[in-house]
C-alpha cells in the first residue's frame, strides 16, 4: 500500500469506512443480520432500555456490568427500538476511533502511512473469535485503550533528550479515559495500570518527580470527573448502595470464580496461561503485535517496548485470576497496529508500482479485507439469515396473534425476546445471570407461580410439569453459533 502522507480528515474518513465495512460483516448487530442473538448483548440492551424508561440500574433491573455500558446501549435503543442497528452505529464509531488511534500509533515509528493500512489490524481484530458476536464491553472500550496506548508510546517514541512531560490536560484526559473504562468493566483497567507505571518510570528517570505528582493529581481528577454523573444519578434515585454493592461487591466477591491462588508461582502461571489462551484465541492480532514488539527490540526502542510490554502484561493480569471467556482477550488487539511498522517497512522495499496500480491498491485492499472477514468471521455464516428462522421473531408473532401481553425470560440469560417484542423487564431479575445469587431464580419462580406475566420463554422443556398454570405454545430449535438450542414459549394463566 502507498505510504504517502494523508490529511487527518482523509484518515478519519478511511477509518470510518473501514469500520463500517468490517463490522457490517463481523458484528451481528449490523443490518445484514436479523438480530444480535448474543445473550450478553441482549442483557445490555434490555438494561439500557429500562434505564431510558425510568427504571434504575441495579435497583430495578439487575446485571453486573458498569453503568456506562448500559447508557451506551440505551442510546442504541433510542436509535432502534426493536433491534441493534443503533448499537451497530455506535460500534462503527468506536471501532473507527480504535483504528485511527492504531494508525497514529504505527506512524510514531513507521512515519506517514496511507490510512488503508488500518484494514490489516481491523480485519484481524474483527474477524477473530475474541470479537464474539459484536457489541461486547471489550469492543466498545477499544478506542479508549488505543488512545491511551498512543499517548504513552508517543512520549517514549521521542529521543530521550527531546522528551517532555505530557501536558497536564492530557494526563487528565487519560484519567477520564480510564474512568470511562472503569464504568464499563473495571477488569480492563490493567492496561492503564501498565501504561501508568511505565510513564512514571520514565518521569523518575528524567528527574521529573514534581511533575509526576502533578500528573498523578491531574489523572485522578479526570478519573473522578467520570464518577460524578453516576453519584448524581444513583444518589438522586436513592440507589448508591445498589450501585456499589452490585458493581463492586458482587463482581469482586461473587463473580470472581475459582482462582489459581495468589502465591507468586501460581499467580505467574495464571498470567502466562491466560496470555497463551489469548494468543490462541486471537492469533492474527497476536502475530501482528509480536511483529511490532520484535521490530521495537531489533531497532533498540527499549523504552517503547518496555511500556507496551508492561501494558500487555498487566492487561492480562487483570483478568488472570477468575473465569476466562474468549472475548476477554479482545483488548489485546490494541497492540496489533504495531505490526504495521515492519509490514510497511517491507512494502517500501518492494519495487515501485505504476501510478495507476497504486491508486487502486487501497480499494483492492478493502475488497480483500471484506473477503477475508467473510471467510474468517465465525458470525458470517448467519449473514442475511431470514428472521423467521429465529425463535425471537417467531415467538413475537405467536404472542401478537394470541392477543399480546407481558413476557418473562425464565431461568437463563436474556435470549433477545424482550428486544424483538419491545417489552420492558417485568421484574428486577428479568433474566438469570451467571452470578450465584439464589434470589434471581426465586423471584422468577414467585412471579411465575403467581401468574404475574402472560408469557414465558425458556430453555426448560418441562416448565409445565412444575407450574400448572403454564401451557406450551411453541418451540424452536436453532443454532446461533454456539451449538443448537431449543427455546420454548408458554402461555401463563393467573
Amino acid at each position: 500500500m502507498p505510504s504517502q502522507c494523508c490529511p487527518r480528515r482523509k484518515a478519519l474518513l478511511w477509518c470510518l469506512a473501514a469500520a463500517a465495512l468490517l463490522l457490517a460483516v463481523c458484528s451481528k448487530s449490523s443490518p445484514l443480520y436479523p438480530l444480535n442473538d448474543w445473550m450478553d448483548a441482549n442483557i445490555f440492551y434490555t438494561a439500557g432500555k429500562a434505564m431510558m424508561n425510568g427504571q434504575v440500574l441495579y435497583r430495578d433491573v439487575f446485571d453486573h456490568k458498569g453503568p456506562l455500558l448500559y447508557l451506551v446501549y440505551g442510546v442504541g435503543w433510542l436509535l432502534h427500538r426493536t433491534g441493534f442497528w443503533g448499537v451497530w452505529g455506535i460500534e462503527v464509531l468506536a471501532f473507527a476511533a480504535f483504528l485511527y488511534a492504531g494508525l497514529r500509533t504505527a506512524e510514531l515509528f513507521a512515519g506517514p502511512l496511507h490510512p488503508a493500512w488500518v484494514l490489516v489490524p481491523g480485519a484481524a481484530a474483527a474477524s477473530g473469535a475474541t470479537f464474539a458476536h459484536g457489541g461486547s464491553a471489550e469492543e466498545l472500550c477499544l478506542p479508549l485503550l488505543g488512545a491511551a496506548l498512543y499517548a504513552v508510546l508517543r512520549f517514549f517514541a521521542a529521543r530521550p533528550d527531546r522528551r517532555c512531560p505530557l501536558p497536564l490536560r492530557q494526563a487528565a484526559l487519560l484519567g477520564a479515559a480510564a474512568g470511562c473504562v472503569l464504568w464499563v468493566k473495571f477488569t480492563m483497567l490493567g492496561l492503564f495500570a501498565g501504561l501508568a507505571l511505565a510513564l512514571a518510570a520514565g518521569y523518575l528517570r528524567a528527574g521529573w518527580g514534581g511533575r509526576l505528582l502533578q500528573s498523578i493529581a491531574a489523572f485522578l481528577a479526570g478519573l473522578a470527573a467520570t464518577l460524578l454523573p453516576w453519584l448524581v444519578y444513583f444518589g438522586a434515585n436513592g440507589a448508591l448502595g445498589d450501585f456499589f454493592g452490585v458493581y463492586f461487591g458482587d463482581n469482586l466477591f461473587l463473580y470472581a470464580g475459582q482462582t489459581s491462588g495468589f502465591a507468586p508461582g501460581a499467580a505467574a502461571f495464571a498470567v502466562v496461561q491466560r496470555l497463551w489462551w489469548a494468543c490462541h484465541d486471537a492469533p492474527l492480532p497476536a502475530l501482528l503485535a509480536a511483529a511490532g514488539f520484535a521490530w521495537l527490540a531489533v531497532r533498540r526502542r527499549g523504552c517503547a517496548l518496555a511500556a507496551a510490554a508492561m501494558a500487555a502484561c498487566l492487561a492480562v493480569t487483570a483478568f488472570a485470576f477468575g473465569d476466562y471467556h474468549i472475548y476477554y482477550a479482545l483488548p489485546l488487539s490494541v497492540f496489533a497496529p504495531l505490526g504495521l511498522v515492519p509490514l510497511s517497512g517491507l512494502a517500501r522495499r518492494l519495487p515501485a508500482l505504476p501510478a495507476r496500480l497504486r491508486r487502486v491498491l487501497p480499494g483492492a485492499g478493502a475488497v480483500l479485507a471484506v473477503g477475508f472477514c467473510l471467510l474468517a468471521s465465525p458470525n458470517a455464516d448467519q449473514l442475511l439469515r431470514p428472521a423467521q428462522q429465529l425463535p425471537q421473531y417467531r415467538f413475537a408473532a405467536d404472542i401478537r396473534a394470541d392477543g399480546g401481553g407481558t413476557l418473562l425470560n425464565y431461568g437463563t440469560l436474556d435470549g433477545g425476546f424482550y428486544t424483538v417484542t419491545g417489552q420492558l423487564p417485568p421484574c428486577k431479575y428479568f433474566c438469570v445471570t451467571n452470578l450465584p445469587l439464589a434470589e434471581q431464580q426465586q423471584q422468577q419462580d414467585a412471579l411465575l407461580a403467581a401468574g404475574g406475566v402472560d408469557y414465558v420463554v425458556t430453555l426448560d422443556a418441562g416448565l409445565d410439569s412444575r407450574f400448572a398454570n403454564c401451557t406450551p405454545m411453541d418451540a424452536v430449535t436453532y443454532d446461533g453459533g454456539e451449538g443448537p438450542v431449543t427455546w420454548y414459549l408458554y402461555r401463563v394463566t393467573a
